[in-house]
């Protein structure tokens, strides 16, 4: 699993780059040290940029959650500095088809760049290669500013009641994935070439989605081509596919335009 608790102070910049004029308001920096021991700037912040490190949080919230759940963790990291921690609730899961179930998950964020605030959502994880499926990031999530309290007053009971509701209304949510799972699409390469001429996906990845959509269909030998695994490629892309430089909010539309689009068309 992916290391994520390396070191990670705030610095004054003056410490970094003595003598230099650095613009108002910044003061200070946000450096990881990495394990080979090299020292990374991820960040250049104010004094008042309050550092909250994955170890303060993680490791608790883990442990609040298995009081409650069985859970799995997976992890994902970019650049250092952007983290993506997964609960994957495994007593909760659907079969979807033989060899296809989804779990729903809670995922916590956060950052030492402050290019995302540390927050929760709620969503929903495909076993099948681990896709870590990003579908319907939950409206409800809990976002929190990176101020003293997160890391000295932390409290989750806010987001184990947003758990408690994600699951009383998950079954609804994936009544819209079956919905998928029963549009049959005996073409579906042309499927995926409409799907992507017609919403922002990068048209340049078409060919990856073609690729993976050939790869589950191997994957799950006897089912028929369908919308809800034209979705999972397309979606497969929008998590794993290096390629792909958007933020994660923009990764987040594309995934919903590319869900509405199947469920319309």
């Amino acid at each position: 699993m992916t290391d994520i608790y390396f070191p990670v102070e705030k610095v004054p910049v003056e410490e970094i780059t003595p003598g230099f004029e650095h613009p108002s308001g910044i003061s200070h920096a946000i450096v990881v040290t990495k394990p080979d021991g090299k020292k990374r700037v991820v960040q250049y912040c104010s004094d008042i940029y309050y550092l909250v490190p994955n170890d303060s949080i993680i490791p608790e919230f883990e442990k609040e959650m298995s009081r409650f759940f069985k859970i799995e963790k997976q992890v994902r990291m970019s650049r250092w500095a952007r983290f993506f921690i997964d609960f994957i609730l495994m007593e909760k899961g659907t079969q979807m088809a033989p060899k296809d179930m989804v779990f729903p998950k809670i995922r916590l964020i956060n950052s030492y760049d402050g290019s995302i605030r540390y927050h929760f959502q709620a969503g929903f994880w495909r076993q099948i290669c681990s896709n870590g499926m990003m579908g319907f990031v939950w409206e409800k999530g809990i976002k929190q500013m990176h101020t003293p309290k997160l890391g000295k007053e932390t409290s989750f009971g806010a987001v184990m009641e947003m758990a408690s509701e994600f699951l009383a209304e998950s079954s609804d949510i994936l009544e819209v994935y079956k919905e998928l799972q029963d549009s049959e699409v005996p073409d579906w390469m042309n499927r995926i070439e409409e799907v992507a001429e017609e919403t922002a996906f990068p048209i340049t990845m078409q060919e990856d989605v073609v690729e993976r959509m050939g790869t589950e269909l191997d994957m799950l030998s006897g089912t028929v081509p369908n919308d809800w695994l034209i979705y999972n490629a397309f979606n497969y892309q929008l998590n794993h596919n290096e390629d792909l430089k958007a933020k994660e909010s923009k990764k987040d539309a594309m995934d919903q335009e590319v869900l509405q689009y199947l469920l319309k068309y």
